[in-house]
């Protein structure tokens, strides 16, 4: 229903009344996690709010993307909880109507095939035994699995028959991503990495003839120099900060692939060529398997260098950021804004695309504009940004290159979240589905990309077009700090960040030294220094905000969640710049958190901050629950009781240190919650807790 037109009414920052409530922005909330064609159907995954925000399956066409049919049955729910954040949870087989997806309750592999009951591939362990990184091939369904049952977590490569045979290729890595077969099947490509690296540290790329499995002949290029046994000891050294990040191998032949690599400071498309291995016949196995051959940097040639980042850090499996067919490349590149482009092969062109400069610098002009991209390698260069629909992206998610189409999601700074049919000849986007379907986008936040202090942000200021808040008055701000701490902060519409702006309270969000879509040396800024640079740029771009007159400095609050979580609490301890501070499910305790935490971060933080025991001092120093006599003003603790990534017991240790300390504080802990809330009671009662915690620290009149 339109608003009828009202007087713009005049009232305190903080004090507006808005349409987009908590629990619009609870209910609104329908992210789509991947998308597939087959044929002219469209298949995505998105979230049922309705239904306990379990994740469904719709089934859609691009002729018709307005018929919308839910596959899955209730009771079914789509998740994968490899490396317990998941991702690649379900595929299409090409060839029948079957769809393969893992089920977040047991974590196995089903089948369902349109219209029928869903029945099991894989067998019941009770979730001990999960899969991940679904990707369908000729000869079967490739997966990673990971094997929980011991207290050493155990991952192969392994393709499932149709009928639920298990075929282990490979086990060669602790960690693996991205398996691909080559298109004669004889050769397995996936991304590997070992304790203590992250994927975005130094990875492996391995090569494996799946043809000798007694004894595979196989061919390594390392990201990681480091080779580490097994069986890891008691004690690692730290990741290398001459590793590689490689990513996404995807084969263009049987001898040759797409890859991502940060070799040269940022991650771009590269090719390789490899020597195909000659099948041998072995009538007995051999007393030890062959070296691999290793590969060199060397033989990578620049396939698509747009000086942005073409890649990011891996949290969920599946991540997809480049496709090719027929020589014609599609890519998602990443600096301050996300921007699609297309290299096409042509007679005269180079066949290394490659635009000089780098993404090192944290500059929001990071993205190349049109007519940089048409002049940065000669006048035959084959690759343009597409940009058919004239909006700022914030963020890009490659899904799927069908025979006409590419399917991807994007958000934009003007609209929130769309699943797009992007036309490969015309470059067209046809929206296909929408995450929200709100009804008050003039009440959303208008997100601006700048520098404060040296340091990238995006700065929502507070907006609501039925309010304007007195001329001699300057706005309460809440600093926002992402997760990962690789994450990143980027301009886009978002119903969380507009139910403060749109009550009067601004938001800036901080892309710290460790984010990532600027580079690798802006990500290693934060190596060992967790807890100082991130606190450091933050209080840098606070006083750039502050400088620019536009924000009240006794009215600045910070929040952040996880790893975001940390870096409020060491900034709440370290400087006073802050009224008050809102952890979601933040790291507190270091040394608690090497020992509880999950496999997949169990040695993150000898990057961020050190390995133990070399710097247990850092250790002890730098967590918020040492240093909770620092803290002078107000908190607010956000947790779930089932998070396994920071556990419960972190949340209430520290809020028992701050009542002894006599630190005001607010506890909110939800049941059944994880890593990331995904109930709407618990989003609406949090939100609406933050919201008032603010009024009240801020000082804002209520009842307006």
């Amino acid at each position: 229903m339109k608003e009828s037109p009202q007087d713009v009414v005049t009232a305190p920052y903080g004090t507006w009344s808005s349409p987009l409530t908590a629990a619009e922005v609870a209910a609104g909330a329908a992210p789509i996690f991947d998308a597939a064609f087959r044929g002219d159907e469209i298949f995505y995954s998105t979230k049922i709010p309705s239904e306990k925000a379990r994740t469904g399956l719709v089934r859609t066409s691009l002729s018709r993307p307005s018929a919308r049919e839910q596959i899955l049955p209730t009771g079914f729910n789509i998740r994968s909880a490899v490396h317990e954040y998941g991702g690649g949870a379900w595929a299409l087989d090409p060839d029948s109507e079957v769809i393969y997806f893992v089920n977040a309750a047991d974590q196995r592999v089903w089948q369902i095939i349109p219209g029928r009951a869903p029945h099991a591939l894989t067998p019941d362990t009770s979730g001990r035994i999960r899969y991940g990184d679904l990707h369908m091939t000729p000869w079967g369904l490739l997966c990673v699995r990971e094997d929980c049952r011991s207290t050493r977590r155990q991952r192969a490569i392994v393709l499932l028959t149709k009928h639920g045979t298990t075929n282990v290729l490979s086990t060669l890595s602790h960690f693996m991503a991205w398996p691909r077969l080559s298109p004669d099947g004889s050769t397995l490509a996936f991304i590997g990495w070992e304790h203590p690296n992250m994927p975005w540290d130094g990875t492996n790329l391995w090569l494996v003839d799946v043809r000798t499995p007694a004894a595979p002949a196989i061919a390594v290029l390392r990201g990681d120099p480091i080779e580490r046994p097994r069986q890891a000891p008691p004690t690692l050294p730290g990741p290398v900060d001459g590793g590689i990040s490689l990513l996404q191998p995807e084969f263009t032949s049987d001898s040759s692939l797409h890859v991502l690599s940060d070799h040269r400071r940022h991650w771009a498309l590269y090719g390789l060529d490899f020597d195909p291995v000659a099948p041998r016949r072995l009538t007995t196995a051999p007393s030890h398997a062959p070296a691999a051959e290793e590969l060199g940097t060397d033989r990578l040639r620049t396939v698509l260098d747009t000086g942005a980042e073409i890649g990011g850090a891996l949290w969920q499996l599946g991540a997809r950021w480049h496709f090719h067919e027929s020589g014609e490349v599609w890519a998602h590149t990443q600096s301050a804004t996300a921007t699609l482009v297309r290299c096409r092969p042509t007679d005269d062109a180079p066949s290394s695309v490659e635009a000089p400069g780098s993404a090192d610098a944290p500059n929001s002009d990071n993205a190349l504009s049109s007519a940089d991209a048409q002049g940065s390698a000669d006048s035959s260069s084959s690759w343009e940004p597409i940009d058919t629909t004239g909006e700022t992206f914030g963020t890009m998610e490659m899904l799927d290159l069908g025979r006409t189409h590419l399917l991807l999601t994007a958000k934009s700074t003007r609209r929130p979240g769309i699943l797009y049919a992007v036309n490969r000849v015309t470059g067209l986007f046809t929206e296909i589905a929408h995450e929200r379907l709100d009804a008050h986008q003039g009440y959303y936040s208008m997100p601006q990309v700048t520098e404060f202090g040296g340091v990238p942000v995006v700065i929502h200021p507070p907006h609501n077009p039925r309010f304007a808040a007195p001329v001699d008055e300057l706005p309460p701000y809440v600093v926002s700090i992402h997760g990962g701490p690789t994450g990143q902060a980027t301009p886009e519409m978002s119903a969380r960040t507009s139910f403060f702006t749109s009550q009067g309270i601004g938001v800036l969000e901080v892309n710290y030294g460790g984010s990532t879509g600027f580079g690798r040396s802006w990500r290693n800024r934060l190596r060992g220094q967790w807890g100082i640079v991130d606190v450091a740029d933050t209080v840098a771009a606070v006083e750039g905000l502050l400088a620019a007159g536009l924000a009240d400095p006794q009215r600045i609050a910070i929040s952040g969640a996880s790893s975001g979580g940390w870096t409020v609490l060491s900034a709440l301890a370290e400087t006073e710049i802050f009224a008050c501070g809102t952890s979601y499910f933040g790291v507190t305790d270091l040394m608690r958190f090497v020992v509880d935490t999950h496999d997949f971060e169990s040695h993150y933080i000898d990057g961020l901050v050190g390995p133990w025991p070399e710097a247990q001092d850092a250790y002890i120093h730098r967590s918020p629950i040492r240093r909770v006599t620092d803290i002078s003003v107000p908190v607010a603790v956000m947790q779930g009781d089932r998070d396994p990534i920071v556990p419960p017991s972190q949340a209430q240790e520290f809020v028992d240190t701050l009542e002894l300390a006599g630190v005001e504080y607010i506890y909110r802990l939800y049941k059944g919650e994880s890593h990331g809330f995904v109930r709407a009671e618990t989003i609406i009662d949090s939100l609406e807790s933050e919201f008032g915690f603010y009024v009240d620290v801020f000082g804002i009149p209520r009842g307006h």
